[in-house]
């Protein structure tokens, strides 16, 4: 057995696949920018204030190593104060150390730092780093988190604004990484909202097309199952109705022969050959493509005829009828109530088998869509359909009945349809079957 495509597991599986891979790749790129460009931004403006220290104390600042300038003591104690600062050090021109948090480092020269070479030729380097304490060289950092490794470029204070040395600063911003971490968290937490909704909005989107896909492919399995009955009809007409045409003769020539008042018999067959001969034209009715004889009537009128035609069946049945019309005014439809009649009638009839001895058929007509439609349901208060046939009850050869052929409701169902209608069945066990019919409506002149 060939298996189905099943296009709602697999949309499920890969959309959400590729759902979340796309929108966790953008949150992830949207986090890291966000948190590079504001630590990078802490960094300018960390360059920025000990600019303006240097443009207030001169360039004397980088003029020698701590003890013996005053001006890069005031420096220091400004340094020193900065929000964060875990470790810094201080560079002349000439890459001497002229102060640093490690003391060692005082007066050391380094000629082989690439940073600090990019930096006194006046460019900002800025590394972000996490600090992780299972790493050696953190152990003695006091925080966890992001910090600023950066080397920036101290320009002179005098209008050729030379470089006239650099800083390394080890900077952790405390109140900036809360607001990272605020940041980061709201990113992911959009973007797991986002990825939700174009989801389910795309899983809708989907699941709408598969519906409709489904009930095109029910449609077409009842247009090919109607094309069926068509070839079923025509098969009969040809077959039937000339053995019967001449059946009807030679019953129409023995009853000229036979003596009035002994007639009955032959008058008989030719009322059962008419009746099976009606039967036919009904069938070919039923199955023939075209819209039909449509007119504009009071599906209620037709109703109320089918049902007049089953008053005998009905009372033999003992089955009492409950008509309600809950229209606001009398409304038309374009149907053939020839047709009609008889989709009518097989329901009716369906009706009375089901219920037997004694029961109720409720007939009610309402309005639908603003008057747009109207809505025509017969309900019964027999047994019930049981669930695992009611899907089943309306298909072409389907029956529960011994001599039945299983065309009535799909008969019905195809002219309905051909209507721009639709025939639904509710039935529960406990309460009965309901069969409706909704029909568009005929505009009403102003």
């Amino acid at each position: 057995m060939k298996r189905t495509f099943n296009i709602r597991l697999w949309f499920a599986v890969v959309a959400l696949g590729l759902v979340g891979v796309i929108c966790g790749a953008s949150a992830y790129w949207v986090a890291e920018f966000i948190t590079r460009s504001l630590l990078e931004y802490e960094s300018e403006i960390s360059q920025e204030f000990f600019q303006g220290i240097v443009a207030v104390e001169g360039d004397a600042v980088f003029g020698g190593p701590a003890p013996g300038n005053p001006a890069l003591r005031e420096f220091v104690r400004h340094l020193v104060k900065t929000p964060g600062m875990m470790r810094a050090n201080i560079y002349s021109a000439d890459r001497q150390v002229l102060w640093s948090t490690e003391k060692q480092l005082v007066g050391q020269r380094f000629a082989d730092n690439p940073d600090l070479e990019k930096a006194l030729k006046g460019e900002r380097i800025t590394e972000i780093n996490s600090i992780e304490h299972h790493k050696s060289e953190y152990v003695a950092l006091p925080h966890s988190g992001r910090f600023i490794e950066a080397y920036l470029p101290i320009r002179s204070a005098q209008p050729d604004h030379d470089v006239i040395g650099a800083i390394e600063l080890y900077k952790f911003p405390t109140s900036l990484n809360v607001t990272i971490d605020q940041a980061r968290q709201m990113i992911w937490l959009l973007a797991l909202g986002a990825a939700l909704l174009l989801y389910l909005t795309l899983f809708w989107i989907v699941e709408r097309g598969a519906v409709q896909i489904e009930r095109q492919q029910q449609q077409l399995a009842r247009l090919q199952s109607f094309a069926m009955i068509g070839q079923l009809a025509s098969a009969i007409a040809h077959s039937l109705r000339n053995p019967m045409a001449a059946i009807r003769s030679t019953a129409e020539l023995w009853r000229s022969e036979l003596p009035a008042g002994r007639t009955d018999v032959a008058e008989d067959v030719i009322r059962e050959v008419d009746r099976m001969d009606g039967y036919v034209r009904d069938l070919l009715s039923y199955a023939r493509p075209e819209l039909s004889d449509r007119q504009a009537f009071d599906p209620m009128t037709i109703v109320d005829l089918a049902v007049a035609k089953r008053k005998g069946a009905l009372q033999r049945s003992r089955i009492a009828v409950q008509r309600t019309d809950q229209r606001e005014r009398r409304s038309t439809s374009l149907i053939d109530p020839v047709l009609f009649e008889h989709a009518v009638t097989s329901i009716v009839d369906n009706a009375i088998e089901a219920m037997g001895d004694g029961g109720r058929l409720d007939i009610a007509v309402s309005e639908k869509s603003k008057g747009r439609q109207v809505s025509i349901e017969i309900a019964d208060n027999g047994p019930g359909i049981p669930p695992t046939l009611l899907t089943r009850v309306s298909g072409s050869y389907f029956t529960t009945k011994s001599r039945g052929l299983g065309l009535g409701l799909a008969l019905a169902r195809g002219v309905i349809e051909r209507w721009n209608g639709s025939l639904s069945i509710s039935s529960s066990v406990t309460s009965g079957t309901s069969v409706t019919i909704t029909l568009e409506t005929v505009p009403h002149r102003a």
